[in-house]
């Protein structure tokens, strides 16, 4: 887990450096590696037993569940298609992860505001509801990125997939494929909290598979990134040979 929220921090840092490729789609994959390693640190302080020992640490503003789907949907998006623009239609994809990021940085900051249990069922930025919007977000999303996906490639009318358009729909199968056992882990939550009120992230197994689960999509992601990254650089020294 450390080496994931490290290699999430490092990797999404050097995308903000990277000089080929769409600028604006470079800088919405850097922003998912290191909201995802943020969010993995919380799940990484959980799995240790920390946020029990020092509840506090529950709170930390670094819990960004909701932006990661909303943010691959966005660089596969832009990478596809570099002349879109943003509209302000486009806002109704950011509500709730800005609201999300909101909800953390007021209860670290006003402890009146905080829950004692941390997280309850109707809350939709830390709680059930949150997990079941982050799991219908994922598919969804990949969903909304497979058409978009599908309509490039109609426009080049290209038998083979050209590069950029494989590495996107590989990073887009493997989301899916680790996205499935981070759900079902997540759903058992959801389904042990709305009928029986029992919160399994307190048990320090339950903590720990999910922290697993999630650990393993954060490392496709970094290994698609690192991908990337490599062959960027590979490309630009061929334009200089």
């Amino acid at each position: 887990m450390a080496a994931t929220i490290a290699g999430s921090l490092v990797i999404g840092a050097l995308f903000f450096l990277k000089q080929s490729g769409e600028q604006r789609a470079n800088r919405l994959y850097g922003t998912l590696l290191l909201l995802g390693g943020l969010t993995q640190l919380h799940f990484a302080l959980d799995f240790g037993g920390y946020l029990i020992t020092y509840p506090t640490l529950r709170y930390l503003p670094i819990y960004f569940s909701l932006w990661l789907p909303v943010l691959l949907f966005s660089h596969v998006k832009i990478n596809l298609f570099p002349a879109y623009r943003f509209r302000w239609t486009d806002l109704k994809h950011l509500a709730l992860p800005i609201g999300q990021t909101i909800y953390f940085l007021a209860i670290w900051l006003i402890p009146s505001l905080r829950n004692e249990e941390g997280r309850y069922f109707y809350n939709p930025f830390y709680g059930g509801l949150e997990q079941a919007l982050f799991l219908a977000g994922w598919p969804l999303y990949v969903f909304f990125s497979a058409l978009y996906l599908r309509r490039k490639r109609a426009r080049l009318g290209a038998r083979s997939l050209p590069r950029l358009l494989w590495y996107l729909r590989k990073l887009l199968k493997g989301v899916l494929l680790f996205i499935l056992a981070y759900a079902i882990l997540s759903s058992a939550d959801f389904l042990a909290y709305k009928y029986h009120l029992a919160d399994l992230r307190s048990q320090p197994w339950y903590a720990g598979a999910q922290a697993l689960s999630f650990t393993v999509l954060l490392m496709w992601l970094c290994v698609y990134g690192g991908q990337v990254l490599v062959w960027g650089r590979r490309l630009r020294l061929g334009a200089r040979n």
